[in-house]
């Protein structure tokens, strides 16, 4: 499919773009020209974007559709032919899930087009102020273009705020779930909220959950993602392309009364930590038990070749096995003097 020169608006190109970027043989010559499409204008980027966030909606809306239409619809019928039962018995054969649209060639690219670039050039796709609440959207996805690019596709019920200042770009997560496509920006990191958890990306896509009343489950589609809860920033845990992480936070507790010490209380010493970059864990929990009376064991030599990156408290293995359980899927097990890390 062809990219038009003489399209109506720049919401008609981006539509036209990423149903090619989709579909079509991205040539060099056609990757060329859709780079220098891009840098033509700030606004082709911002539109692109949101097309490829109204395409993944309309994508998603025609699979159920299609999943519904070819459940069998059999209705017994008086007569003479005895073909019709067996022809309803090898329909109820049939799968029941819809057949992903192809990605190499869909008949009708011209039309899909047409369907995004409405969708991207409805009302709903709002710019955000400063700090702006978005109200739940009425239909079951809304994309909603941010000013600096990057796209938030909220879930049915999802509500979000953002706030974007010169040195940072912050979303706070209220209900729901919702899906960000982040416009590269290194100044500028961009940080989603959702209760005391927090999910922070330079330029990437990455989807957030409310879990409750404090809690979040972060799940990376491309790039990577740094992940952490309330004032543990230093123990983060960075997510690749692939990964998922839910962490709950318990409640917090009421700070304690205030009271003057009878004698002065020397300065605490400096808590050694261990940074680990892409470090296997087999490796970082023999460095724990190394200094560390409390020993962790590995129950699965698989969970100790998973990699691993993050800063640890070095006199704290236990937050350092939750964290290590939460990369491969597993749980932790506490004995006597042991901390056990094993798959579910």
């Amino acid at each position: 499919m062809a990219i038009s020169r003489s399209l109506e608006s720049v919401a008609d190109q981006a539509a036209e773009w990423a149903v090619l970027a989709e579909f079509g043989e991205m040539t060099p010559a056609r990757q060329a020209a859709l780079d220098s499409w891009l840098a033509a204008d700030r606004r082709h980027r911002g539109a692109f974007l949101r097309a490829r966030a109204a395409f993944y909606a309309v994508e998603d809306a025609t699979l159920k559709t299609n999943a519904a239409a070819s459940q069998p619809q059999c209705v017994a019928v008086a007569s003479d032919n005895d073909n019709r039962d067996e022809e309803c018995a090898a329909a109820a054969e049939l799968p029941r899930n819809g057949t992903p649209l192809s990605r190499k060639v869909v008949a009708g690219g011209a039309a899909l087009a047409a369907s995004i670039a409405l969708v991207v050039s409805m009302p709903g796709l709002l710019f955000f102020d400063d700090i702006t609440p978005a109200p739940a959207p009425a239909a079951a996805l809304q994309a909603i273009a941010l000013e600096d690019g990057s796209v938030a596709t909220l879930g049915e019920g999802a509500r979000i705020e953002v706030a974007l200042s010169s040195d940072r770009r912050r979303v706070m997560l209220l209900s729901g779930e919702a899906t960000f496509q982040v416009a590269p920006e290194k100044s500028r990191p961009f940080v989603v909220q959702s209760g005391d958890v927090y999910a922070q990306a330079t330029g990437t896509i990455y989807s957030v959950r409310r879990v409750g009343t404090a809690g979040g489950t972060v799940k990376v589609t491309e790039g990577s993602v740094l992940v952490w809860q309330r004032e543990e920033r230093d123990q983060a845990v960075l997510l690749h392309a692939g990964g998922e992480l839910t962490l709950k936070p318990a409640p917090r507790l009421p700070a304690p009364a205030q009271t003057l010490p009878t004698s002065p209380t020397p300065p605490l010493p400096e808590l050694a930590q261990f940074s680990f970059d892409d470090v296997a864990i087999a490796s970082a929990v023999a460095r724990f038990n190394r200094v560390n009376s409390t020993r962790i064991v590995v129950a699965d030599p698989a969970i100790g070749d998973t990699r691993i990156d993050g800063l640890f408290e070095a006199d704290k293995p236990e937050q350092f096995a939750q964290a290590a359980a939460a990369v491969v899927g597993g749980e932790v097990e506490y004995r006597t003097d042991t901390i056990v890390i094993k798959m579910k």
